[in-house]
């Protein structure tokens, strides 16, 4: 898709509507999931490690070699926007859950079947989970709080656009009740609340167990169609 093909438009989701015929997550293929998991492999362990210079000289100049034969087959504009066989829509390169995204989390949403375009958003609670590594760390054994935002974020606009609520996010407001730890199976639950004209008001919590770590509301705006 070159620049002129690329519509303009804010949301993942209307520039599917106006593309029109999309490829499924599969036809990328299993190497492409499989370089992006073995990424997010080689950034935890960059992230803590103490190998001596040597070895770090080696791999880094390994690394380099590696990052430009990948430039060289860089596609413009970057964003991959994908469509499951049940119409779900992904964009798959977003900072938030993206599955050629390496920087993402590892986020795994439970499914919850699509909205009717034509009916009111409906209520929605879905549930997902995350475990998150070294390369996501802030505090000791914890994770950084910017993290926990972009998890909540993610899965609280999942939740609205699944009822049917889709919009841009417009704030966030995060209590952090405690650390959120590393290496351990968080649950996230997200919910969609309620419509105020352009605005959509979802709600969830992040939890390790019975702990609930964080909670969060956030408000998401729906785009003006032009």
């Amino acid at each position: 898709m070159t620049d002129q093909e690329h519509p303009e438009t804010a949301s993942a989701y209307r520039l599917a509507e106006l593309l029109g015929d999309l490829p499924h997550p599969d036809d990328f293929g299993p190497e492409a999931y499989e370089l992006v998991e073995r990424t997010r492999d080689l950034v935890a362990a960059v992230s803590a490690n103490d190998a001596d210079p040597a070895t770090r000289a080696e791999i880094a100049a390994a690394l380099a070699d590696i990052t430009e034969r990948l430039r060289a087959a860089a596609r413009d504009p970057h964003i991959v926007v994908a469509k499951d066989h049940d119409g779900t829509i992904y964009n798959l390169t977003q900072a938030g859950s993206g599955l050629l995204n390496p920087h993402a989390p590892r986020l795994k949403f439970d499914p919850v079947p699509l909205p009717d375009p034509d009916a009111e958003p409906r209520s929605v609670e879905m549930r997902a989970t995350v475990t998150l590594t070294e390369a996501h760390s802030g505090p000791p054994h914890r994770a950084h709080g910017g993290v926990v935002a972009t998890i909540l974020d993610e899965a609280l606009g999942t939740a609205a656009t699944r009822a049917g609520a889709t919009g841009l996010t417009a704030g966030i407001n995060i209590r952090y009740k405690t650390g959120v730890p590393l290496h351990t199976p968080l649950e996230v639950t997200c919910r969609y609340s309620h419509t105020e004209g352009r605005k959509h008001i979802a709600t969830g919590e992040i939890r390790a167990g019975d702990t609930i770590c964080a909670t969060a509301e956030a408000i998401f705006i729906t785009e003006p169609r032009s």
